[in-house]
């Protein structure tokens, strides 16, 4: 049994673990095993804090959505709108480190599971909805409301976020971090009513 005040720790530890399985073996080549010899810990452990492998894939899930949640906050801090702030959103959460790559490849597995897995869907639309006031804190300035009927803009700027990232990360296609942030750059350009040197430069 967990000492009292460890398992906050132990989660986090088997949750970093788990991310780094999943996103060397993907999903379907993860098992407890592995997760539990990642972590220096015991299968009895891992079965102490997840009931299943879906739920240890919800709660990695989670683990890499807050980290890179946070990651994105401390970046853009109290930068004034404008392009550094929605630059700095952009280098925080892109796959330009190991662990955004993994969480990449987290988000890409659990995406995939949720074609079937209803509860994992209800999860990665609450982390979502945590996910799109970080984007508009980003956009803000940048873009103007969207008309009746429109999409939001932070559900425009998460999709093809998502769209340049897993192409970059799963295809062969000459794209990298760089190529992206340019790309989502250009896409706001012409909507921002802000000249071209303040951004893509």
């Amino acid at each position: 049994m967990p000492k009292l005040g460890m398992e906050p720790i132990r989660r986090e530890q088997i949750c970093r673990a788990a991310a780094t399985v999943i996103a060397r073996e993907g999903f379907a080549g993860t098992t407890l095993r592995k997760v539990a010899d990642e972590a220096g810990v015991s299968t009895g452990m891992l079965n102490h804090y997840f009931s299943n492998r879906q739920d240890l894939l919800t709660q990695t899930l989670v683990f890499v959505s807050e980290r890179t949640q946070g990651k994105a906050r401390t970046a853009m801090g109290e930068l004034p709108p404008g392009w550094d702030r929605l630059k700095a959103l952009l280098y925080s959460a892109l796959p330009t480190d190991v662990l955004m790559n993994e969480g990449w490849r987290v988000w890409i597995n659990a995406y995939g599971e949720a074609v079937h897995l209803p509860e994992l869907r209800h999860t990665i639309e609450a982390r979502l909805q945590a996910w799109y006031p970080i984007l508009d804190y980003a956009l803000e300035g940048l873009v103007p409301s969207p008309a009746d009927g429109e999409l939001p803009w932070s559900w425009r700027l998460d999709a093809i976020l998502n769209g340049l990232a897993i192409q970059a990360l799963t295809s062969e296609a000459p794209l990298d971090s760089e190529h992206v942030r340019d790309e989502v750059i250009r896409m706001l350009l012409p909507h921002s009513g802000l000249s071209g040197s303040n951004g893509a430069s």
